[in-house]
C-alpha cells in the first residue's frame, strides 16, 4: 500500500511538500510544513499467482534510421541498461530487426545485473544468452527473436544490463530512443566487449537502446500488464525535478532515470501486494490515428505482450495537439483500440487526456513568454485543442467507460490540471515544455490509476 504527496513549496498543491512513498524508508523532511498526504487506494491483491512468463520490460521498434546515436557500424559492442519492473530469477530476452532492411549478426550477448550507474556489471550475476544453444545469430530484415532462458536473479529496483557484440558490418539498427537512461559501447571495430565485467572498455555514453526489445521473467506472477501511448508514456521528461513552477521551466536531473509512468505503476502494484510484469508501450511522436499510431501498433506492440491481462490506453494528446483533430477523430481511434483489446479477452482502463494540449497552429491563443496561460479557459477565449480535449475527456467518462472490455478510468486530467488554469498542468509538475509531466508529475498522474480494475478479483 502505498501513501502518495507531492512535493511542493506552492499553496495551489494543497500546501502539500513532500513526497511520502511507504513502506519505503522516511525521507528526510527538512524544511517541510503541512504536510498533506493522499488516501492511498485500499485494493485486493488480485487472483493467486501462477508459475509463467511476464514482460518486465520492453521498447517498441521506433525506427532504423541513421543518426548520432544509430550510425551503424562494425565489429561493435553495446551495453543496455534497463529497470525491469518486479523481481526474478529466470529471464529470456527479445530482440528484433523488425525495421531492418538487411540481415545483421548478434554475435555474443549477455544478461547480467547493473551496478551503481555506470557501465559495470556483477560478475556473479551474469550469464551468457543463447538462441536455441546457438551463441550467435543472424536476423533477417523484419526478424524478431527470442533467447533462451537464463537464470540471473536480482530484486526489485535493480537494474539490468544486455550486452550484445554486433559481428560484422551493420546498418543503422531498429531502436527505441531513451531520454532518460545512459546506455553504454565501445568504439566501431573495437569487437567483442560483453564479458567485461567492469565495463572500462564500453566508456563511451549513448542514449539509444539498439535491437533489444523486451524482457520476460518466469515465476510465480500473476499475469502482465501493457501502458500503451506516446512519448508521454515512453516517460519523456521524467528525468526533470520538480523544484520550479511553469513558466519557469524545471531541469534535468542526472541521477534520476527510473520516473517513467510503467515504473511508477509497477511501484505502486507491488506497494499494494500484486505479482505483475509491467510493460511500457510508449512511442515518441505516436499519433492514435494514422499508419503507424495507436490502432495500427495494437496487435503487435501490445496484444503481443505475453500474459497480457491489462492495457491502460492513453492516446490522444499528438492527435489533438500537432493535427488539431475533433474529438470525435480522437474518439473513434480509442473505440478501435478498446474493439481490437475486447476481442483478445484483454481488460482496458481508459486515460483522459491531461493538460496541456493545446492546437499549436491556431493563432492568438497559442502559449507565449509574454503570456504564459494565452488560450486557457480561465478567463478565456479558450485554445480549440483544449476544447476538444475537455470533449475527449468527457466521452470517456460518461460513455467510453461503458464500452465492452473497458473496466475503470484512470482520470490523468483531473490529478494533474491547474485549478486556477484548467487547460494548463499544475505549474511544478510541468516539466517545463509544457506538455509532458516531469517525474514527479508522472507519479501523481499514475496514483490516478485505478488498481483493483487492473486485475479484478
Amino acid at each position: 500500500m502505498r501513501v502518495l504527496g507531492l512535493a511542493s513549496r506552492h499553496p495551489w498543491i494543497r500546501r502539500v511538500c513532500c513526497i511520502l512513498l511507504f513502506p519505503l524508508p522516511l525521507l528526510g523532511l527538512n524544511g517541510c510544513t503541512n504536510v498533506v498526504t493522499v488516501i492511498p487506494q485500499v485494493v485486493s491483491a488480485g487472483p493467486t499467482p501462477q508459475t509463467m512468463w511476464v514482460a518486465v520490460w520492453t521498447a517498441n521498434a521506433q525506427n532504423a534510421t541513421s543518426s548520432s546515436q544509430d550510425p551503424g557500424g562494425s565489429e561493435q559492442s553495446f551495453r543496455f541498461i534497463v529497470l525491469p519492473t518486479t523481481d526474478a530469477t529466470q529471464e529470456r530476452v527479445h530482440f528484433s530487426n523488425r525495421l531492418g532492411t538487411t540481415s545483421v549478426t548478434i554475435g555474443a550477448a549477455r544478461l547480467a545485473v547493473a551496478v551503481d550507474v555506470g557501465p559495470a556489471i556483477d560478475p556473479k550475476r551474469d550469464a551468457a544468452l543463447t538462441f536455441s544453444g546457438a551463441t550467435s545469430i543472424t536476423l533477417a530484415p523484419g526478424q524478431e527473436i527470442v533467447s533462451d532462458p537464463v537464470n540471473v536473479s536480482y530484486n526489485f529496483g535493480e537494474k539490468l544490463a544486455v550486452s550484445m557484440y554486433m559481428k560484422g558490418s551493420f546498418p543503422s539498427l531498429t531502436e527505441h530512443a531513451s531520454d532518460v537512461q545512459f546506455n553504454f559501447q565501445n568504439a566501431s571495430g573495437a569487437g567483442n566487449a560483453t564479458s567485461d565485467t567492469s565495463g572500462a572498455s564500453m566508456g563511451t555514453v549513448m542514449t539509444d537502446w539498439l535491437l533489444l526489445s523486451g524482457i520476460d521473467a518466469y515465476g510465480s506472477y500473476q499475469g502482465s500488464v501493457a501502458i500503451f501511448g506516446s512519448s508521454s508514456v515512453d516517460g519523456h521528461a521524467s528525468n526533470y525535478g520538480n523544484s520550479n513552477s511553469y513558466p519557469t521551466a524545471n531541469v534535468a536531473i542526472t541521477s534520476q532515470d527510473n520516473d517513467r509512468p510503467s515504473d511508477w505503476l509497477a511501484r505502486q502494484m507491488r506497494a499494494a501486494g500484486y505479482r505483475v510484469g509491467v510493460s511500457n508501450a510508449g512511442l515518441l511522436g505516436n499519433a492514435a490515428a494514422g499508419t503507424g499510431g495507436g490502432v495500427d501498433r495494437m496487435q503487435h506492440d501490445v496484444l503481443g505482450v505475453i500474459n497480457l491481462k491489462t492495457v491502460i490506453i492513453y492516446f490522444g494528446g499528438i492527435d489533438l495537439r500537432g493535427n488539431c483533430v475533433q474529438a470525435t477523430d480522437v474518439e473513434s481511434s480509442l473505440s478501435n483500440m478498446v474493439q481490437q483489446a475486447n476481442a483478445a479477452g484483454i481488460r482496458v482502463i481508459l486515460a483522459t487526456i491531461p493538460p496541456s494540449e493545446y492546437c499549436t497552429t491556431t493563432p492568438g491563443l497559442v502559449p507565449t513568454t509574454e503570456q504564459p496561460y494565452l488560450g486557457d479557459l480561465i478567463p478565456g477565449p479558450e485554445n480549440p485543442g483544449s476544447t476538444q480535449r475537455r470533449a475527449v475527456n468527457d466521452w470517456i467518462r460518461s460513455t467510453a467507460v461503458s464500452l465492452p472490455g473497458v473496466v475503470g478510468v484512470a482520470d490523468f486530467d483531473k490529478a494533474l490540471a491547474d485549478p486556477n488554469h484548467p487547460d494548463f498542468m499544475i505549474p511544478n509538475l510541468n516539466s517545463g515544455d509544457n506538455f509532458h509531466p516531469n517525474g514527479v508529475g508522472y507519479g501523481v498522474q499514475s496514483s490516478s490509476i485505478p488498481l483493483d480494475k487492473i486485475l479484478g478479483q
